[in-house]
């Protein structure tokens, strides 16, 4: 039989199976180094703590990306809606062409950026109306996006707060161990200094 766990030592942080295939593991592990420098977890209970930080922190990021991806992706819809209702629908075929062209150029040739930038410039307007443009049409998505990003950030500040009370917790119990201890005969006795005869 092969042993499910090949490690020795419990290791509660992130697997590499909760990474997605696009996510670096290096950054993750480095992400996870710094949290501990700065939490300093002193037994298992705060290595899981750490985890769940480690975890929370790593999905709202994931969750920002994707954000501001889910608005690139709208760019180029909102680049043919902003020109048809700046300069009007095209109105033949070769003028539809070009107009296409000239939308999936503005991604990579400088020039018609350029040429977008000056006709819109004709009616008061700049590149603003497109990312405008492109996050109106994304509300929804968005909107959902900001809620998960929202239940991140709870779920953070429920695991920072976690690992305050359980450290304040302990202390207590540590100082409340010591008090027992001191009130029991046995130890004085043993704090007592020996007579000599």
């Amino acid at each position: 039989m092969v042993p499910r766990y090949h490690s020795k030592q419990f290791d509660p942080s992130i697997s590499e199976g909760s990474l997605l295939i696009t996510e670096s593991k290096e950054a993750f592990a480095c992400l996870h180094r710094e949290l501990a420098r700065e939490i300093q977890p002193k037994n298992i209970v705060e290595k899981i703590f750490l985890a769940d930080v480690a975890a929370c922190v790593w999905e709202m990021m994931r969750l920002r990306r994707c954000r501001d991806h889910v608005i690139n992706l709208a760019f180029g819809p909102a680049i043919g809606e902003v020109l048809d209702r700046v300069l009007g629908p095209p109105e033949t075929a070769a003028e539809c062409e070009a107009r296409a062209a000239l939308e999936r150029a503005w991604f990579t040739n400088p020039e018609a950026r350029r040429e977008v930038a000056q006709r819109l410039a004709a009616f008061q307007l700049d590149e603003g109306v497109i990312e405008a443009a492109a996050i109106s049409s994304q509300t929804v998505q968005l909107e959902l996006l900001d809620r998960m990003i929202t239940a991140q950030q709870s779920r953070l500040h429920r695991a920072f707060g976690a690992i305050s009370s359980y450290r304040e917790a302990f202390a207590k119990r540590v100082q409340s161990a010591v008090d027992r201890a001191d009130e029991q005969p046995a130890l004085a006795q043993l704090d007592a200094p020996e007579r000599v005869a």
